[in-house]
């Protein structure tokens, strides 16, 4: 057994899908095919797949604990909200479609722990779980969204806090107006 990389939880920002998985309303992984189960940790596992010799057309799953410093594996959090916000108008990287029905983008607080690594932009850990959640209250095209309510309350399964802020997605930078302001009345 090894000890914790920091003492505490590393309190990072995050960007989510929010998703229809059966009958209940999850937060997905934006880059993977992960349901952030309500209550429970999301324990990260390396993706990336290496190939077989010698059948190359074959590909194994990687075998070390993620995440490590030679890998870009483990569950990201970003250092500051313009960078997690980027995310929520970014698709170019996807390059799947989801497995669920996407409903809304959400942004927030995300806990990090376990195996800690710092990058550039914010962190990679071994596991997370929200700390808090933000709902942008406009579509894209500056529309409000009339089943926020319901999404909110939906989303108080994972027991923290859900907050709609005033802003819509295609405005990164309004919208982490909004984000600050709310952080600061709090």
């Amino acid at each position: 057994m090894r000890a914790p990389d920091y003492v505490e939880a590393i309190i990072a920002w995050r960007a989510w899908f929010v998703v229809a998985d059966e009958e209940e309303i999850r937060l997905s992984s934006l880059v993977y095919k992960n349901v952030w189960v309500p209550r429970c940790e999301l324990v990260a596992s390396c993706q990336r797949r290496v190939f077989c010799f010698p059948r190359l057309w074959r590909k194994k799953p990687s075998e070390h604990p993620a995440p490590t410093e030679e890998c870009r594996c483990g569950i990201y959090g970003a250092r500051d909200a313009e960078h997690a916000a980027a995310y929520l108008t970014n698709d170019l990287w996807r390059d799947e479609p989801l497995r669920w029905p996407l409903l809304h983008r959400a942004i927030g607080r995300v806990s990090l722990w376990g195996s800690v690594v710092e990058c550039k932009q914010g962190w990679r850990a071994s596991h997370a779980y929200p700390e808090r959640i933000y709902l942008p209250t406009r579509s894209e095209s500056g529309e409000a969204l009339p089943q926020l309510g319901d999404l909110a309350a939906a989303l108080s399964a994972y027991g923290v806090p859900v907050k709609l802020i005033d802003g819509d997605l295609s405005m990164v930078g309004a919208l982490v107006v909004a984000l600050k302001a709310r952080a600061a009345a709090r």
